[in-house]
């Protein structure tokens, strides 16, 4: 240890013993490799012999034969011909193992700067993490190349000798004002549609930026970006024509857009009966349509288009590797559209993107008796909900196409004159014999409170029973006046307006021929609104609990878009708006265009099929209610207002009554034995004998159970 007295201070410094200097020959040694020519072998051969992957726990050498329809879109990457390259696929596929080769073949052969880039930096760091850098470090001819400095092994950097792999996600900044020779897209799909340092000012698609960035390398220079489809079609007439039978329906935005544009080439088969090439795709799989979803799945095979050969799963992987051998593989569409043809062909489409599309039929990783059971189980749901989420998410991640929405032509679109010629007789505020449980919901206007008794029955049949307004205030209200001058509502502004929703839980509903009535399982009043209606709306409801009514009313709020993971979700609010504080009520949140696809559908289903919708015969002289119906068009957004519409609140109150007859737990029961909020008579556990003289509520049809304990709140944290 070097001693180093300070006479100045009186001080004693100890200082660590320094580094040997740096001989000249070892910068020398560090640098050559720059000026090493480019090694000519293709970024698989580059694998096979310096990456090392993971197989079942065991870190092993990059087998190709593993995922054949790769190898041509991760060597496409040196191409002089296209400047970019689309991988359109199902998820987990081998499409990110593909991008990491690519990504590290200037690593071993070519030095040269390269950018990776994931849809954003939670998403980057993650997939460093857990995808490249376990390969880097147990990939040897890798390792040793990786800097072994402080800052040359980050989330956002790998210096390896001679050149730099950035690591970034979409934004101006990553994509100006710096030079790559290869740049990699992964999850294209879920990059913002445009970049641009103001919204007002877009600079172009992440693809479109990129490809400036590579200008530099001349022909050398390639932008490549493999994703899962997730924009939905834009055209729902659209069909594939012979001229480009490989062409794949219209979207917005995304990875579908970037595979119209280039060569547009489909994984091929060679049968093994008939020797004709075809493309294996989820539909050409045939299974037993008489079994349950499973067990229907276990007996999918694929059958030729030509001979009508049959073909069982576990000859896929034979297959795919005949593919790669020259007994099929990729075909791409000709310039003329005569026919198709190999990438190299000087017939194929002229294009600069190079462009692959596979089917999640032929992927390595993909089950077909799990693709089979899980359309069914999708497809299930959309016949009983109306909800199409969980088929376009099938499509979208297991087969890997954008989901194109089954419209039936015959149906047609919903109108006012559909609804009046399929009115039910019915007595207003009479509840159908078939009722089961009652729910009340209610909307926040400005000055009102719309207000809908829906009837619940088997199987999610539905009908309304009574809407009507609450206009005026209650009589102990601030500011009320009297005689003709009473003032309107202002559940945005009072408080106390909101005790007019108060007698909703203990309404008894009659049942048509009976000699009882059912009170509402639920009460579900919105939570959004003008400023001030959630305050007002959290006080209502903890005034509610002090009542002991808290098991019954329920405060809702909409989330929009057909991307969310949810029909609904009863639970406190993660954070507050505008930076406040969350609230400590728990809101019954609902995914309103998925309701309202189901909405739709039951409403259409008034003219037979399960889960109808149904409207009451004394909405036939009231146009403007009909009217409210249909009020909305569903676009590949989400559902919106038609122009010059104004007043939809018979949409909004029929999907809470939907959320709250879910919530309570609809989609669970067993009509076999169903619970006793939903049994069929007296003995149900809502229902109340009506008094004959009267037809009132008298006491309650049977004895109830004595309530649950109650327990202190502090006990519960």
């Amino acid at each position: 240890m070097l001693e180093n007295r300070d006479h100045a201070l009186g001080q004693i410094m100890d200082l660590p013993p320094l580094p040997p200097h740096t001989k000249a020959g070892e910068v020398l040694a560090d640098c050559l490799p720059i000026l090493d020519a480019p090694s000519r072998i293709t970024p698989i051969e580059c694998a096979q012999q310096n990456v090392r992957v993971e197989a079942r726990g065991v870190w092993q050498n990059y087998d190709p034969d593993v995922t054949p329809y790769m190898v041509e879109p991760a060597n496409t990457i040196q191409s002089r011909l296209y400047k970019g390259g689309a991988f359109v696929g199902p998820s987990q596929s081998g499409k990110t193992m593909a991008l990491i080769t690519a990504a590290l073949h200037p690593v071993i052969c070519d030095p040269s700067p390269t950018l990776v880039m994931h849809m954003d930096r939670p998403s980057r760091d993650r997939w460093v993490e857990e995808s490249l850098n376990p390969v880097i470090h147990n990939s040897p001819e890798v390792y040793k190349r990786l800097g072994k400095g402080r800052d040359d092994d980050t989330f956002s950097r790998k210096r390896f000798l001679g050149m730099r792999l950035m690591l970034g996600y979409p934004t101006p900044q990553w994509l100006s004002s710096a030079k790559y020779k290869l740049v990699a897209l992964t999850d294209y799909d879920h990059f913002p549609p445009e970049l641009g340092v103001r919204k007002d000012a877009p600079e172009g698609s992440s693809f479109d930026m990129a490809k400036q960035r590579v200008k530099t390398f001349l022909s050398r220079g390639f932008v490549f970006a493999e994703s899962t489809p997730a924009w939905p079609v834009t055209d729902e007439d659209w069909e594939a024509t012979e001229q480009h039978p490989h062409e794949l329906p219209p979207v917005k935005h995304g990875i579908v857009l970037l595979y119209n544009e280039g060569t547009r080439g489909r994984w091929y088969w060679e049968c093994r009966d008939c020797q004709e090439l075809y493309e294996p795709t989820v539909e050409r799989l045939e299974y037993d349509k008489t079994l349950p979803p499973i067990a229907a799945g276990e007996t999918a095979v694929m059958v030729c288009p030509h001979c009508g050969g049959y073909v069982g799963p576990q000859h896929k992987t034979e297959l795919n590797r005949a593919a790669l051998a020259g007994r099929g593989g990729w075909l791409h569409e000709t310039e003329d559209g005569s026919g198709l043809v190999p990438l190299n062909d000087s017939r194929i489409r002229g294009s600069e993107i190079a462009s692959w599309a596979l089917n999640g039929a032929a992927a390595t990783f993909a089950k077909w008796s799990e693709l089979i059971s899980r359309r069914l189980v999708a497809e299930n749901a959309l016949a009983r909900l109306g909800d199409e989420v969980a088929l376009a998410r099938y499509y979208y991640t297991d087969v890997g196409v954008p989901y194109h929405r089954k419209v039936d032509k015959k149906e047609g679109e919903l109108t006012v004159q559909f609804l009046k010629d399929n009115l039910r007789e019915a007595e207003r505020g009479v509840a159908p014999s078939w009722t089961r449980f009652i729910v009340i919901t209610v909307d926040v206007q400005g000055s009102y409170f719309p207000v809908q008794i829906t009837a619940f029955g088997e199987e999610g049949k539905a009908q309304v029973v009574d809407r009507f307004d609450l206009t005026q205030p209650p009589v102990d209200a601030p500011n009320r006046g009297s005689g003709d001058e009473i003032r309107r509502l202002e559940p945005a502004r009072y408080s106390e307006d909101w005790k007019v929703l108060d007698g909703l839980a203990q309404k008894v509903v009659p049942i048509e021929g009976e000699d009882y009535g059912l009170k509402p399982v639920h009460c579900i009043v919105d939570f959004h609104g003008e400023p001030g209606v959630s305050d007002n709306a959290e006080k209502f409801l903890k005034r509610r609990r002090k009542e002991d009514e808290g098991h019954i009313w329920r405060v809702s709020r909409g989330e929009g878009k057909f991307k969310v993971p949810f029909r609904i979700k009863y639970a406190e609010p993660e954070r507050g708006s505008g930076g406040k504080a969350a609230r400590s009520i728990r809101i019954l949140t609902m995914a309103t265009d998925r309701l309202k696809d189901t909405l739709a559908v039951s409403l259409k289903r008034a003219t037979g099929g399960a889960g109808p919708f149904l409207l009451p015969s004394w909405m036939r002289e009231n146009t403007a209610l009909l009217q409210e119906f249909v009020a909305e068009q569903r676009t590949s957004d989400g559902w919106e207002k038609k122009p010059g519409q104004v007043r939809n609140e018979a949409i909004d109150l029929s999907v809470q009554a939907r959320a709250g007859a879910e919530h309570k737990g609809l989609l669970r029961i067993d009509w076999a034995a169903p619970p006793e909020w939903a049994l069929g008579g007296i003995q149900n556990e809502f229902a109340v004998a009506l008094s004959v003289d009267e037809g009132e509520a008298a006491e309650p049809a049977r004895e109830k159970e004595p309530p649950a304990q109650q327990f202190v709140s502090f006990l519960r944290r």
